[in-house]
Formats: C-alpha cells, sequence, structure tokens
C-alpha cells in the first residue's frame, strides 16, 4: 500500500524484479496468514465469545502460531524471515501473555507488520493493511477501556445497531458493543478503506460489492442473534445427551459472535484473493533519498511518541490514594445489618452482613462513622458518605444534606439492589440519585459464569486497574444493573451477562425469569458508575455485595483503593484527559492508515504496549493500600494465602473452600483477608498467615518473607498433606519441618480420622481430619497437638523467634468439607473443628485456654489438659 506522496517501502526480502508498477492477487499463504491474525486479534479482544482468559490466550498463541509459519508469504530464500522469526514470535507471545487486552491485540499487528516487511510485493500491502486494521481495533480497544466517552460512544453505537436490525425484522434487540459485533466492523471498515484504495483500477464496483458484503453479513448475523431466546427455548426442551446439543447450550448466547467473525473471515478472504492488488517493485533510488529517509523517520518517531503518550495521558494515575486522617460515614439504616459471625450461628447465612466494614476501614488508617440520621454532625468534616441499600423513606432535609454534602465536595457511594421497587414505582437510592444521569435499574444483572469471572470488563481507574477478575476480586454478585447516560460514566462493566428485566408479579424478590429475552440488554452491562456533581462526585452499584462480611474477604483490594479514591476528592477522567486521549488516538489512526509503514505499524504496537505496561506496573505503589492489624492488641490481621495457584478454591463455598475459615477467623476477632502475593509490606501489619498447599513453589523471597513475618512475631499455620508438599518443601526447610520421614520414602496415608486433643476427668474432645499425613519436625521442644495411627504426630507446633508454626498434615484440613459446610449444617451432630480452632487461637495468642463445651463440665475447667502419647 503506497500513497502517492510517499515512496513505496522497500522490502527486507529484495525480489530483485525490474522496476515496474503492476497488479497480482495475494498468494494464498499470505491470505491464511492475514486470516489467521485478524482471528487472533479477535479472539484476543473477546469479540468471540466467553472464553476463559488462558484459553483465550492459548488459541490466540495458536492462530499467531499459523500465521507465522504460513508458506508462500516471502521470496523462496529469505534469510531475514528465518532469522528474525523466533524474535518476533517471543515478542508476540510476550504481549499475548500480559494482563492487558490491548496488548493481546496488538501482537497480531506486530506478527502482521513484520509479515508485511518480509513478503513479495504483490503480498505486502495486503497484509500491512491487516496489521493497521489489527492496530486500530487495538486503539479502538484501549480508548473504549480507559476513556469513558469512548466507552458510551461505544455502547449507543451497539444499541444503534441493533435496534436499527431489529426493527427491520420485527424483534426488538438490545446490544451492547461486544454482541453488536463493533470489534467486527472496525476491522473489516479499516480493511476495506485500505482495500479501495490499493487495488487495481478500477475499483469502484469492487468497493462497492466489498462494502455491501461486509454490510450483509453483519446483518445476517444479528438477524440470527435476534433469534437466540426461541433458539435457547429450544435447546432447553430438547431431550438425549447429544454432545452437540450439550455444546450449543453452553454457546448460546455466550459464543454467538464467533459467527459473526466468521462471516467476516470469508468476506475477507474473498477480498484478498480474489482482488488484484496493486504495487510497486523495488525501484533505483531517485531524487531525494535523504529527505524521504528523514520523513519517514520524522513520521515513525512521531507515532512512537504518541503511542508512548497515550496510556500515559488517559491510564496513568500518579497520585497515591490514602485513607489516612479521612473520614467516612455509613449510614446506619437500610436493608442491612451491622452484625459478625458469632460463636453459636454457623453456615453461609450466619455470617452477618456488614459489621466487619468499620475494623476494616479504621485498619486503612480512617475514622469509621455508622450514622443513625445523616446528621450535620456526623457529615460535617467527612470525606465519604456511604448508602447502603437505603429502604426508608427520607425525611425532609435528609436529601438536602446529602446533596449538600457532595455538591460542597464531598463523596457519596450508593450501593443499590436488584428489582427494588415501592408501591409507587421508585425506591430509596434513585432518590438519592435523582439530580444525577444514574439510575439503578429495575433488573437483575446477570452472569454468564459465577461470579462475573472472566467476566469483567474494568474501565482504567485508580480502583480498578490491574486487578485480575480470575476469582471475583471486584466481589460483584447479583444485583442491578446501572443506567449511565452522560456526564456520568462506567466504572466497572459485566461484558458477559444480561440485564433480566425484573417481575413485580414475582414471588422471587421480584426478580425476572432468569432466561435471556428480547429486548432485555446482552451483554457490556454497568454493574457501577460515576459522575462528577458539584465540586463532588457521585459514584453507584447496583449489588451490595462488594463490601458484605463474607465477600470482603477477597474482594478487599478493590474496596480499599475505591473508599481511598471517594475520599481523596478527586476526578479520575477529568474532561480534559478525556479529549487528550481522543485527540492522541484519533492522530494515531491517521498516521497507520494514511501514511502506512510495516515499521510504523510495529512501533505503535509495541510502543502502546510497553506504555500501558508500565503505567499499570506503577499502580500497586500509587493505588494499593495495606490494612493494619497493630493498630489493635493482639494483631487482628488474619491472611489467606491465594498466591502461586493454591489448592483451595476461589469460590469461597465450595467444598474445598474456604468461607467456613473465614468466619471461624472472624468468630474469633480476626479480620481475615486473601493475599494474592507474599510481600512484606502487607505481611508486616498481619498477625496471622494461613498457608495451604499450592502447586506453584514458594520463591526465595517468598521464604525469606515468611520466615521473617514469624520471626518478628507473626503466627503461621500451614495445612499440607504429603500429595501436594512437594511445591512447598522450601518453606517447610526452613521450619525444619516436613511431611512424613526425612529419608525420602513417602509414607502411608492417614486418612480420615478424628483424634484427641484434651482431656479431662476421662472425657475428651477431638479434632477431625479430612485426608491426614504424618508431619515431622527437628525442634526437640516442639509440641504435638494431635496423633494419628501409631503415635505419629498430625499436628505440631513449635516457636519460631518471637512467632510460631503450626503444621497440619492435611491438605483440606481448613476447608469447608471438614469445618463449616454452607448451610451449617455440624458434622455428625458436632462441630469439632470450630471449636479445635476456637481452642488453637487461643494458644497461639498466648491467652487464656479456651475449654470446649464438652469439657467445660468436668469440673474443674482447668483440669484439661492436652493428650499424651
Amino acid at each position: 500500500m503506497h500513497d502517492p506522496e510517499e515512496r513505496p517501502i522497500e522490502s527486507l526480502c529484495p525480489s530483485g524484479q525490474p522496476s515496474v508498477e503492476g497488479a497480482a492477487p495475494v498468494a494464498f499463504g499470505a491470505v491464511i496468514a492475514v486470516l489467521a491474525c485478524l482471528m487472533a486479534a479477535w479472539i484476543a479482544a473477546g469479540s468471540i465469545g466467553l472464553l476463559a482468559h488462558p484459553l483465550r490466550r492459548a488459541l490466540t498463541l495458536v492462530a499467531l502460531g499459523a500465521a507465522l509459519l504460513a508458506p508462500g508469504i516471502c521470496p523462496s530464500r529469505c534469510w531475514p524471515r528465518t532469522a528474525l522469526t523466533p524474535l518476533v514470535a517471543g515478542v508476540a507471545a510476550y504481549l499475548v501473555f500480559l494482563a492487558a487486552p490491548t496488548a493481546n491485540i496488538m501482537a497480531p499487528a506486530l506478527v502482521l507488520a513484520f509479515l508485511s516487511l518480509m513478503a513479495k510485493e504483490q503480498n505486502r500491502d495486503a497484509l500491512q493493511a491487516a496489521a493497521v486494521a489489527v492496530a486500530v481495533l487495538g486503539l479502538y480497544h484501549f480508548g473504549r477501556t480507559s476513556i469513558p466517552w469512548m466507552w458510551l460512544a461505544a455502547d449507543r453505537a451497539g444499541q444503534g445497531f441493533g435496534g436499527l436490525v431489529g426493527v427491520a425484522i420485527g424483534r426488538r434487540m438490545y446490544l451492547g458493543a461486544t454482541f453488536a459485533g463493533l470489534d467486527c466492523l472496525i476491522v473489516m471498515a479499516v480493511l476495506w478503506a485500505l482495500y479501495a484504495r490499493s487495488t487495481s483500477l478500477p475499483r469502484a464496483a469492487r468497493s462497492a460489492y466489498g462494502f455491501a458484503a461486509i454490510l450483509v453479513g453483519h446483518v445476517l448475523y444479528l438477524i440470527v442473534l435476534s433469534h437466540i431466546p426461541h433458539l435457547e427455548t429450544t435447546l432447553a426442551q430438547g431431550s438425549g445427551p447429544s454432545f452437540l446439543a450439550g455444546l450449543l447450550r453452553q454457546a448460546v448466547p455466550w459464543n454467538v459472535p464467533v459467527l459473526a467473525c466468521t462471516i467476516q473471515l470469508v468476506i475477507a478472504a474473498a477480498m484478498l484473493r480474489w482482488s488484484r492488488w496493486s504495487f510497486l517493485v523495488e525501484i533505483e533510488q531517485t531524487g531525494r533519498p535523504v529527505a524521504w529517509a528523514a520523513a519517514r523517520l520524522a513520521l515513525g518517531a512521531a507515532a512512537l511518541a504518541m503511542a508512548l503518550l497515550l496510556p500515559v495521558t488517559t491510564a496513568f494515575h500518579p497520585r497515591p490514594l490514602t485513607l489516612e486522617g479521612k473520614k467516612i460515614v455509613f449510614y446506619e439504616k437500610g436493608f442491612l445489618n451491622w452484625l459478625k459471625p458469632t460463636h453459636d450461628m454457623y453456615g453461609r447465612l450466619a455470617s452477618g452482613m456488614y459489621g466487619m466494614l468499620p475494623a476494616f476501614v479504621e485498619s486503612l488508617g480512617a475514622r469509621c462513622v455508622v450514622s443513625p440520621d445523616l446528621s450535620d454532625a456526623d457529615l460535617n468534616d467527612a470525606d465519604a458518605l456511604v448508602l447502603i441499600f437505603p429502604d426508608e423513606p427520607w425525611s425532609d432535609d435528609q436529601l438536602d444534606r446529602i446533596h449538600s454534602f457532595v455538591r460542597q465536595g464531598g463523596s457519596l457511594l450508593v450501593l443499590g439492589e436488584h428489582t427494588t421497587v415501592d408501591a409507587n414505582g421508585s425506591n430509596r437510592f434513585n432518590e438519592v440519585l435523582a439530580p444525577t444521569a444514574m439510575r439503578v435499574r429495575f433488573d437483575s444483572a446477570t452472569f454468564a459464569v459465577g461470579g462475573w469471572l472472566h467476566s469483567y470488563e474494568p474501565l482504567q481507574h485508580p480502583a480498578t486497574a490491574g486487578i485480575d477478575d480470575d476469582r471475583n476480586e471486584f466481589g460483584v454478585v447479583i444485583g442491578a444493573s446501572v443506567q449511565a447516560d452522560w456526564p456520568a460514566r462506567p466504572l466497572l462493566v459485566g461484558r458477559w451477562g444480561w440485564a433480566d428485566h425484573g417481575d413485580e408479579a414475582s414471588d422471587r424478590a421480584l426478580m425476572g425469569n432468569s432466561r435471556y429475552d428480547t429486548p432485555e440488554k446482552l451483554g457490556d452491562i454497568v454493574l457501577a458508575a460515576e459522575q462528577p456533581f458539584g465540586k463532588g462526585r457521585v459514584v453507584v452499584f447496583g449489588d451490595t455485595s462488594s463490601l458484605s462480611n463474607g465477600i470482603n474477604v477477597s474482594s478487599h483490594v478493590f474496596t480499599s483503593r475505591l473508599f481511598a479514591y471517594l475520599a481523596g476528592r478527586r476526578n479520575a477522567h477529568p474532561a480534559w484527559r478525556q479529549f487528550v486521549g481522543i485527540v492522541v488516538g484519533a492522530f494515531l489512526i491517521v498516521l497507520l492508515c494514511r501514511r502506512s509503514s510495516p515499521w510504523r505499524t510495529a512501533l505503535v504496537a509495541v510502543g502502546l504496549s510497553v506504555s500501558l505496561m508500565l503505567c499499570l506496573a506503577a499502580v500497586p505503589t500509587t493505588a494499593d493500600l495495606l490494612p493494619d492489624g497493630r493498630i489493635t492488641a493482639p494483631n487482628n490481621l488474619a491472611y489467606l494465602d491465594a498466591s502461586g495457584l493454591s489448592a483451595y478454591s476461589g469460590e469461597s463455598w465450595r467444598p474445598d473452600g474456604t468461607g467456613g475459615l473465614a468466619l471461624t477467623l472472624m468468630r474469633n476477632g480476626y479480620m481475615p483477608l486473601s493475599l494474592a502475593e507474599l510481600t512484606p509490606p502487607r505481611l508486616q501489619r498481619a498477625g496471622l498467615l494461613i498457608c495451604g498447599a499450592r502447586s506453584r513453589g514458594f520463591s526465595a523471597n517468598e521464604v525469606e518473607t515468611v520466615e521473617q513475618f514469624v520471626e518478628r512475631g507473626g503466627l503461621l499455620v500451614l495445612t499440607i498433606g504429603y500429595d501436594r508438599a512437594s511445591a512447598s518443601q522450601s518453606l517447610l526447610r526452613r521450619f525444619g519441618s516436613g511431611i512424613g520421614a526425612d529419608d525420602g520414602t513417602e509414607p502411608a496415608p492417614l486418612g480420615h480420622f478424628k483424634s484427641p486433643y484434651l482431656e479431662a476427668e476421662g472425657q475428651r474432645v477431638y479434632v477431625r481430619f479430612h485426608a491426614a499425613w504424618p508431619v515431622r519436625c527437628d525442634d526437640p521442644n516442639a509440641r504435638v497437638i494431635a496423633y494419628g495411627r501409631d503415635n505419629q504426630p498430625v499436628v505440631v507446633l513449635r516457636r519460631v523467634g518471637s512467632g510460631k508454626v503450626v503444621l497440619i498434615g492435611d491438605t483440606f484440613f481448613a476447608t469447608n468439607q471438614n469445618l463449616e459446610l454452607e448451610d451449617g449444617t455440624p458434622f455428625e451432630g458436632l462441630r469439632e473443628n470450630a471449636d479445635f480452632w476456637r481452642w488453637l487461637i487461643a494458644l497461639l495468642r498466648d491467652e487464656q485456654v479456651w475449654i470446649p463445651p464438652a469439657l467445660q463440665s468436668a469440673p474443674p475447667n482447668d483440669a484439661a489438659q492436652e493428650v499424651s502419647r
């Protein structure tokens, strides 16, 4: 592809042909490479439907590999391609594995640019056109997730496409940008524009046919999408375990967008293969080669500079977040309670709602006030006000006080809920939001995968940047969707879900039928939004779960940032940053399309990705807040290790989850939080660390960090069985411990059993094991707490420095299946392990020994002693 004002780009693999201008169809291998990279870009962008992140990355790599290995692109003897392909493949793979979809999308653009540089003349322009189209998709994706105005525009465009086709066929549709197929249209629009410019004359008819094919193909996809509710009903009513039927039930509607991509791939193949692309073979350099080279260098430098600048202007938030000295006010009233888990109630429903929240906020350095009436005294000098599911009528002056507080610079966080409406068709949280462009809808924002796993699309924001969605780190469950019109802006989006309309006649909390029906919105559901209001800002969620006792255990990184952002009184996306971002992005697109060059495309792809990752790498130092348990005596901060591919489930109430362990710790005065990375700053502020077996080994830094934590007085509990101990050997050795014999022979498993650990007056209390193994410790002063058969130690306690280490030879000892069931049902009528943890925690803290109920009646209580062997 060449501009009449610019000399053609020279190939790195010259063919030695005479200096002529001509036209020829693109080689079959080049077509395969283009199609593979287009599909790789759509897979990386999530355009083909819902995929787990590891599968998405793997498929992207497969497609890129197919492109790099495609034959017939270059001259028969092209040593630069042979030499450079491993390097380009390595860089592309690195981009694919980065935790930023924009960088993932830029990997196919880099591969196409490389192939364009290597290609024969008749293949070069088609490859470069595809490279530009993919790079533009990457820029669009970056803009949509970093510039709220662009997200709103894309969402409106998706609604428009779906609405127009729906009106034409008599089936109303309400689609987000994802299901509307905007990713496909953007790539094909750029490819078509460059195709129309670069193919041989005459072009008008060919260009018109290409445009019509793209449009008709996409309309066909939308027509199929409009019939999804009927197809879902048919599949649900179908009988028989057909493999195809089961596959369709899982794929519909979440992977239907792959149809749009497939249709457009067929059209792209036709455009590439059955059109004659004009080209210029190498010509003798005449005229002003130095001037031409300088111009190309200047344009490349400008493109790289803007690619580096774009993330800085829109996604970089250098001001540190803090809650030190801030005042957070919570409204006491609403559909809620301020209870904590207690020793007389068990199971998920006994976790209380928000009783742990004040302690959590105070551990971050803020002052917490729970206000019964939102009085002027309570709101005075407050930095943020939090309303959690308000459900009582507001007094005459309460709304005025709230709005005045925000207009004067305060921040307001409103958490609504799904399908909430009173007899007048209103609710209390929308009454608060009346002066804004945001509303909590009367629906249920319903996910495709529980907990929105692998389904979030957070906008670049101090509260969300760099947070993964592998374990529902944002904490949203089933709530309502949020209506956010300009000047409001989305903060957190659920890409793979739908807005299930409420039903006032339903006996299921007014919820709908839990099935997608048109015209319910499909895809790109706004879960949280914000809007500047006066000198302050309002943030609204359609769900209250993130702050609840049980879920904040895993969402604490996000919620701590959210509170600090609110208290910081700053705007994450001021208008000037959005405007500059749009202008810079537009200039980049112009440079890519108008003055196209493989080098320039590669520089933009790599430069934008590197700059974005550097911005995200700065997030932990500027945005992460560190809870501090040292403000209480004893230290009340407990971390549950979730790093290193833990054997525990990320879903807290699965049988192998740790929801029961978290409640057990809360009952015993701890504030349990999950820990995604073992770092000194976090552990220095904690009192207790519980590590289960993991699949990834402890690094030397992690072992040293844990050792220093214990030596300074920290308490460490390890629950590791022999079958999963290999990854933990370095940590076990550091504490002179191990599983089984020290000669390396495999021990006999002890299995499921109970062991006594206390006795008095002939009575004993027991601790139960799920699948135990014998443990060992080289400290002669170590204390054996429980034995297995043949007097083999199963639980051992030893002192290390000022702290203590407990080794339990059972990987799943602390999981729900062995500690506390979701419904609270006791194990064989007993709560032995809940009592054991209560006794053990008191022992570790050097507190007065707690005696389990079974021994409390044995006089005297202090006669209880550990069982000896």
